[in-house]
């Protein structure tokens, strides 16, 4: 109970303070990361929107010192000016939780939960929703997602039903809306993206992006091999063939997250493959749709990635060796179903698919063109971030 009245004092005492309303921060990652839907967002804002005021919340030198020399505005969450700001914002926008920019300010706060792209797989539904409380009732919190039927998904996720959906394009595929490169894109890229492609591109093999999604026990990488010599093998394939795997962890395995379920024994199986010659990797940095478009052919499971990739118009294998635990935990959509892409349940089938795709390339990639269209067009329902920027500007 006096938790409850200590919340109803912050709230009243906090919303007296003004709000300016061309003022908006943004934040990932806890502060971590300058990345996602947040990241694109803020760049388009800061560039054709020059009357708002964007200014990204960190706890990361490397990002403040990053963006304040591209003269973008970015300030550490912990400092005055971070308080300051939090507190005068009109909005606050972010990816994942209240953390990413402040989470005292941002709970007490209007705000717009981005996400983190389109899920496949069902979230966890409290065993108890209760009510919105008098502070959520009383302040604007949007979900942004771009179909209706999929984001029930992830407001059921919510214990206290705070937000409300808002049906729009995703800023995280600014890049992938087009897929020609122009003169735009190294805007939306960090430095350190642009050079990585550039250097991914002089080696001029096809690449193959493998970026499978995060597993309980923290091991999501090539779950069913039984020794590294069959990485070895592929790796074979792979030379033979003038092709690149692109390798990324899932941010929660990656042991500068300090994500609490890390897995250190996923290292053995990433140091092994730094040691084979057709094999890259992603830094932990890196926004992943910012180099989707390098990526002839896409491997994952039951990530997002999946569905930003249908903007591509991409070959697409979804490589689940563990399809039968994800069965029973549940689809928002099942991939696998909708026939819009390969199935492989092992590594021996996603070998094969490999060497299909090498031998005739074209017949590969329009094996789903149709069933890529129709999916799509259901996923982004609405593909066009304008309908966000005029909530945001109202």
């Amino acid at each position: 109970m006096f938790k409850e009245i200590l919340k109803l004092l912050l709230f009243f005492f906090l919303r007296l303070i003004p709000k300016d309303k061309n003022l908006l921060v943004f934040g990932d990652r806890a502060g971590k990361r300058f990345a996602d839907n947040s990241r694109y967002l803020f760049l388009y804002l800061s560039k054709n929107y020059r009357e708002i005021k964007c200014i990204w919340v960190t706890k990361e030198k490397k990002i403040f010192e990053y963006l304040n020399n591209k003269k973008l505005n970015c300030v550490y969450s912990n400092s005055l000016k971070g308080f300051y700001y939090t507190l005068r914002a009109k909005y606050h926008l972010f990816n994942f939780v209240e953390e990413d920019i402040n989470k005292f300010t941002t709970y007490f706060s209007d705000c717009i939960l981005l996400w983190h792209g389109v899920l496949p797989k069902k979230l966890s539904i409290p065993d108890k929703h209760h009510q919105k409380n008098f502070a959520n009732k009383n302040l604007d919190k949007f979900l942004i997602y771009p179909n209706k039927m999929m984001a029930q998904n992830i407001l059921n996720h919510f214990v206290d039903k705070k937000y409300e959906l808002f049906v729009s394009g995703l800023p995280r595929n600014i890049l992938l809306n087009s897929n020609e490169n122009n003169d735009d894109d190294d805007y939306y890229r960090t430095d350190d993206e642009n050079k990585f492609l550039k250097e991914i591109k002089k080696k001029n093999r096809k690449i193959i992006g493998y970026f499978p999604t995060w597993r309980e026990d923290g091991l999501e990488l090539f779950r069913d091999i039984k020794n590294f010599d069959q990485l070895k093998e592929f790796n074979e394939i792979l030379k033979k063939n003038n092709l690149s795997i692109l390798i990324k962890k899932h941010m929660n395995s990656e042991k500068k997250d300090t994500h609490r379920f890390y897995n250190a024994n996923i290292e053995k199986i990433y140091e092994y493959m730094k040691l084979l010659s057709n094999f890259e990797f992603v830094e932990y940095d890196f926004d992943l749709n910012s180099i989707l478009k390098c990526c002839d052919v896409l491997i994952s499971d039951y990530s997002g990635v999946i569905f930003d990739y249908l903007l591509l118009d991409r070959p697409i294998i979804i490589y689940a060796p563990d399809y039968e635990n994800y069965l029973k935990k549940g689809f928002s959509m099942d991939p696998t179903k909708e026939n819009f892409c390969y199935f492989a349940k092992d590594f021996n089938q996603l070998q094969n698919l490999i060497n299909d795709y090498s031998r005739n390339k074209k017949d590969f990639n329009d094996s789903h063109k149709k069933n890529r269209e129709k999916i799509r067009n259901i996923i982004f329902a609405e593909n066009n971030i304008e309908k966000l920027i005029k909530l945001i500007t109202n």
